[in-house]
C-alpha cells in the first residue's frame, strides 16, 4: 500500500482487498505459495527479457528479499511434512554416520529438515532481528524511505473504509465491555462489609 510496486492498481487493489476480507486464508495463501513473490529468473535478468515476469517491487530489492526470506520462514507456521518426508529424513539422517559428506548436499534438499530448521529459527527471536538487520542494511535500501500511498481502485478504498469502521465499532464494543466489567467489579467490592469476604 506504500511501496511502489510493479502490480497495476487492479492486482494492487484485489490483493489488498482479499487481504481485508479473507484474512488468515490470504496470509496462508500469500506464505505457502508465494505467488505474489514468485517471478522467473533472478532479480538482476528481468529487465533483458520481454518474457520474464518483474520482481514485485522492481526498485527496493532488499524489500522484496526480506519479504521473501521472511514468507520462507513463516510459511512452516501453515503446514507440515507429510510421513514419507519424515522417512526420507530418517533414512539420510542414519546413512550421515558412514557418508557424511555425500548426504549433507541431499539432506538440505528434504521437505522435513528444511521444516525443523525453520521452526528451530522461530524459536529464536534473534534470527528474525538478524534478517531486518541483514536487509536494513542492503546497498539499495533507498535513504530517503517514507511511506508512499499508492493508487487503489474506488471499489477497494470503499470497502477497506468500510473494513476500518467494523474494526472501530469492535474495538469500541470490547472497550465497553471491559469498563463494564470493571465497573461492576468495584462496585462489588465497595459494597462488601469490611472484614467479610465474598462467598
Amino acid at each position: 500500500m506504500f511501496t511502489q510496486s510493479s502490480l497495476s492498481i487492479e492486482h494492487r487493489s484485489k490483493f489488498i482487498r482479499e487481504a481485508f476480507e479473507l484474512g488468515g486464508e490470504m496470509k496462508r495463501s500469500v506464505l505457502l505459495s508465494q505467488t505474489i513473490l514468485k517471478f522467473p529468473g533472478s532479480h538482476n535478468d528481468f529487465s533483458n527479457d520481454p518474457h520474464l515476469q518483474p520482481p514485485l517491487f522492481p526498485d527496493h530489492r532488499s524489500l522484496y528479499m526480506l519479504l521473501k526470506d521472511l514468507a520462507d520462514l513463516f510459511c512452516t507456521r501453515y503446514w507440515q511434512p507429510n510421513p514419507g518426508d519424515w522417512r526420507s529424513l530418517a533414512t539420510v539422517e542414519k546413512l550421515m554416520a558412514t557418508q557424511g559428506d555425500i548426504m549433507e548436499d541431499i539432506i538440505q534438499t528434504l521437505p522435513a529438515y528444511h521444516y525443523q530448521w525453520n521452526q528451530a529459527k522461530l524459536q529464536d527471536h534473534c534470527y528474525t532481528i538478524e534478517c531486518f538487520a541483514r536487509h536494513l542494511k542492503g546497498n539499495d535500501w533507498p535513504q530517503n524511505d517514507k511511506a508512499v500511498g499508492q493508487k487503489l481502485t474506488e471499489v477497494a478504498l470503499c470497502e477497506m473504509q468500510a473494513q476500518n469502521k467494523v474494526t472501530l465499532l469492535q474495538l469500541k464494543h470490547i472497550l465497553e465491555r471491559v469498563e463494564e466489567e470493571e465497573e461492576g467489579h468495584w462496585a462489588k467490592k465497595i459494597s462488601q462489609p469490611q472484614g467479610k469476604k465474598a462467598a
